[in-house]
């Protein structure tokens, strides 16, 4: 995970952000009426354990100044802070990646080695940004503004490992109207949650009183700042809009005695007066340019001159910023601004009804504008909203392709649907096809099935769409785990499509690929890959490019090359983002292929980062053998962390899914793995049950016919081999697993065949035929050794460690069949798992029990370090705890606390510390 990293001389300079994308950096300026918000800032000045500070609460509570008055008072202590202000553009998570790195190069000096312009994806550059911060040393602040505006599953997820993994002292201090899915009942259940939420940020009576009279210098009497508080209560914003009406009042108690309802009505009575008190000039500018996200001079122009009027733009925006009506600078010259939120809406609320015809026009002359300035994707928006389809239609042509090339299908369903639904597609054959796969990608089969079904005879008569509609229909069939049928339709379709269309061809070509190495046909499928691959120039697809990486990738990693399939799996998961600054969901199909290959290697936090990111993402659309991959190896993470819970969570949320979609595959695979969990545990009972219900015998036929990636390792049939073993009937099993190894052998699985050698090795010892176990093992661990398969053995029953010491006991057998080489690689290797904790909590080998080792012992084997974790853990500290006290990470304190267990052969974090204790290390 370094490929980003400059490896040797001086750091380069990351790439400056161009200047829209730099704005996001700059706080917004203070104002000239600002309050001091005392109580709440001393409350997130004495949130130190807390490493989220959310102000959570509807637009104009003051969520910003809060921020705003934070910040100024880091600065006055010297604590480093950035600033960064999101918005709807940052779903995007490459763009994410580039301004979060942008607001924290400054503080994190070995953010200046990212490359963000580089070949690397956006997963590499999320790995690499989470590292380098949470290897920093020193605490700093991030402000997050208008956190709402970060909606999608895969950003946010970013966000949420971004927090787990804040070194000590730093905090993430952020605005949102909403509450965000970041794990807030995880971070509040621990203490690292801080909420300021609208109670909080309300005006007192007192601050009321502060801030009209003596910020506003507003002649008031105690029962007109009493009424106004009661009236608005202390909603900072009407407090605002009455402040600026209030100033040319010369009776200002009978104004406020007039008001009265709910904050909304206040708040329309308000900005109703601010407006009407405008000049009819700032009207104009106001209501016309409501429709404007940003506010430049020359933009506004334009869409003022299509409704025949001329300003100087420029200076109106001056005079309006300088008359403090909402208008929010965006750069430090204010020369772009953008309205308040509230304010916009209410404008555009006021156009609608004073000026309808008006609409149109303006956002016409916006989506002109644009398109003059080449930036096609606002000029199509604007061209949407003013309902002109004679420009954004052959606009939408032009780019829908391309569009969904890049992974912009949330776009795409957004521009798409409304037309679709309106009939306006019906003699637009490319984007009926481009909906319905943006509509597959973004939202699932189920939906995008009946849209392609529904297309009519002008897509089919249009070659080029066609032949994209034609790609399209192997995926709804793998999506649907229908591969069977998938595979007797792709090649005929191939043949069929004109060789002009080279993004058909070229997904299909990708698409069989992956069901030829589903069908054992290798070779075969790297051909097939290397084909797509080659006419990538042409077209310029990072989503099939992603795939093509995969699926070669995925051939590695079943032939049992886990060094070459990581190389190959890190280049899939990075094709999509070549741009810092752009998505692609392409990615996704490589991603967890890529976490499966990294916790085979033991490589679990990466594994789990990845699968943090991918998860929220295919649950929504996913292969069912991404959805199978991805639950059951974060729950195999999750158990491996001692969270029991949230592993089960983990596969009864797989089984929810696979009833939902109509998946019995994902349903069975969750029954399946909880089976081996509970093999591994010593609850056979339990486990035998689990096998009975996931004993479709048809399912398993078709499954034992193909290399189904989900499926490759793990298949009843081994699960029942694994339950034999463990339950005493190894002499039923062994002959069944010696025939399954020949087969695998022969067809080149080698990732199957080191699970089937290790279950073989332990039915044949548990047989008393120790020399041939100890011949199988020896192979198992020489293939492991050479790639570095990890995983493999310690998933295992925790009675395989048995048969890995006697095998240390003869390292002649860990020499190859020509008696050659050494074996010095194979015997660290089998060092290193010793000292590893098994997969189970107890260990039922025939050898003395656990707990048995002499107290002594733990004098001998434990480090300071260890005994000092044994000290804390027995003041009943939690992991978390431990981590605060000791300046580590958390996953630090859980690697010892494995290593004292295997150390001293305890079954649990209490057993070790009875050991710690007797041993007198710890009081």
């Amino acid at each position: 995970m370094r490929l980003l990293i400059a490896d040797v001389g001086a750091p380069a300079p990351a790439a400056p952000l161009p200047v829209p994308l730099a704005g996001k950096l700059r706080p917004p300026l203070d104002t000239a009426f600002e309050l001091p918000r005392t109580e709440v800032c001393e409350r997130i000045f004495n949130a130190g354990a807390a490493r989220l500070v959310l102000l959570r609460a509807p637009a104009g509570f003051g969520k910003t100044t809060v921020m705003l008055q934070v910040r100024r008072r880091f600065e006055e202590t010297g604590l480093p802070h950035a600033w960064l202000t999101l918005d709807r553009a940052d779903n995007d998570v490459g763009r994410l990646l580039a301004v979060l790195i942008a607001a924290l190069e400054p503080l994190i000096p070995a953010l200046r080695r990212l490359q963000p312009a580089g070949p690397a994806g956006a997963d590499e550059l999320a790995f690499a940004l989470i590292d380098a911060v949470a290897a920093h040393p020193a605490p700093f602040a991030l402000f997050l503004d208008d956190l709402e505006e970060l909606q999608g599953a895969v950003g946010l997820g970013l966000l949420q490992e971004l927090i787990a993994q804040l070194p000590r002292g730093a905090q993430l201090i952020a605005g949102s109207r909403g509450a965000p899915e970041l794990g807030l009942g995880r971070l509040r259940a621990r203490g690292r949650l801080l909420e300021i939420e609208p109670e909080q940020l309300r005006f007192s009576e007192a601050e009321v009183d502060g801030y009209l009279r003596e910020r506003r210098g507003l002649a008031l009497q105690p029962e007109d700042i009493r009424r106004l508080h009661r009236s608005t209560e202390g909603w900072v914003a009407a407090l605002w809009l009455a402040s600026v009406t209030l100033e040319d009042r010369d009776e200002p108690g009978r104004f406020i005695a007039g008001f009265s309802g709910s904050n909304a009505a206040v708040m329309d009575y308000l900005m109703e007066d601010v407006l009407a008190r405008q000049s009819e000039t700032v009207r104009a500018f106001l209501l016309n340019t409501s429709i404007l996200a940003r506010l430049d001079a020359s933009l506004c122009d334009a869409v003022c001159a299509a409704v025949g009027e001329q300003h100087d733009s420029a200076e109106l925006l001056r005079a309006i910023d300088q008359a403090h009506l909402f208008l929010i600078p965006l750069q430090a010259d204010r020369s772009e601004f953008r309205y308040h939120g509230m304010f916009a809406e209410f404008l555009r609320a006021q156009l609608r009804r004073q000026h309808p015809g008006r609409i149109a026009v303006l956002h016409r002359a916006a989506a002109d504008w644009f398109l003059a300035s080449a930036r096609p994707v606002p000029a199509i928006e604007h061209g949407l909203a003013a309902g002109d389809l004679g420009f954004a239609l052959p606009l939408l042509r032009a780019h829908a392709q391309p569009l969904l090339d890049q992974g912009r299908v949330r776009m795409l369903s957004r521009w798409l649907d409304p037309l679709h639904k309106a009939g306006q597609l019906r003699d637009q054959p490319l984007l009926q096809v481009v909906h319905a796969w943006a509509v597959c990608l973004a939202d699932g089969p189920r939906a995008a099935g009946p849209l392609a079904d529904a297309l009519g005879p002008d897509v089919h008569d249009d070659p080029h769409s066609r032949a994209i509609l034609l790609a399209l229909q192997p995926l709804l069939m793998v999506l649907t785990d229908r591969t069977d049928e998938a595979m007797d339709s792709v090649a005929p379709l191939l043949k069929a499509l004109p060789s002009s269309a080279s993004f058909a061809r070229s997904f299909l070509e990708v698409v069989l690929a992956n069901l030829s190495m589903i069908a054992g046909r290798y070779p075969e499928a790297l051909r097939l890959a290397d084909a797509a691959r080659s006419r990538q120039p042409a077209h310029a697809s990072s989503f099939n490019f992603a795939i093509s990486e995969a699926a070669e990738g995925a051939v590695d990693l079943t032939q049992g090359r886990l060094h070459k399939a990581l190389a190959r799996l890190r280049l899939a998961v990075s094709a999509g983002a070549a741009d810092s600054t752009r998505a692609t969901n392409g990615n996704a199909m490589a991603g967890v292929l890529l976490a499966e290959a990294l916790y085979e290697a033991d490589q679990c936090e990466q594994a789990e980062r990845l699968l943090a990111v991918y998860i929220p993402l295919i649950r929504r659309v996913g292969i069912p053998d991404q959805l199978i991959g991805a639950h059951i190896v974060m729950a195999r993470i999750a158990r491996g962390q001692g969270d029991a819970d949230r592993a089960q969570r983990l596969l009864t949320e797989l089984e929810h899914i696979g009833h939902r979609e109509g998946l019995p595959r994902v349903v069975a695979c969750a029954r399946l793995e909880r089976a081996r969990s509970l093999v591994v545990e010593g609850r056979l009972a339990q486990a035998h049950a689990e096998l009975e219900r996931c004993n479709d015998k048809a399912l398993w036929r078709r499954v034992s016919r193909l290399s189904l990636r989900a499926n490759e390792v793990e298949t009843h049939d081994v699960g029942l081999a694994r339950w034999a073993i463990a339950s005493g009937h190894a002499d039923e099993v062994a002959e069944l697993l010696r025939r399954q190894l020949d087969t695998v052998e022969r067809a080149h699985r080698e990732r199957r065949a080191l699970t089937l050698r290790l279950l073989l090795a332990q039915a044949l010892y548990r047989l008393e035929q120790r020399n041939k176990a100890m011949r199988v093992l020896a192979k198992a661990v020489r293939q492991a050794t050479a790639e570095g398969y990890v995983r493999a053995f310690l998933d295992e029953d925790a009675y395989l460690m048995t048969l890995m010491r006697d095998l240390r006991a003869v390292p002649d057998l860990l020499l190859d069949g020509a008696g050659e080489g050494s074996a010095d690689a194979p015997l660290a290797f089998i060092d290193r798992l010793l000292r590893e904790p098994p997969a189970a909590a107890f260990d039922r080998r025939p050898a003395e029990a656990p707990g048995l080792r002499s107290a002594a012992a733990a004098s001998e084997l434990l480090t300071r370090k260890e005994i000092q974790v044994m000290r804390l853990a027995a003041e009943g500290l939690s992991n978390d705890d431990i981590a605060e006290r000791l300046f580590v990470a958390e996953t630090t304190v859980r690697t010892h606390l494995r290593n004292i267990n295997v150390k001293l052969d305890a079954r649990n974090r209490m057993e070790a510390i009875a050991l710690t204790r007797k041993a007198g290390l710890i009081p």
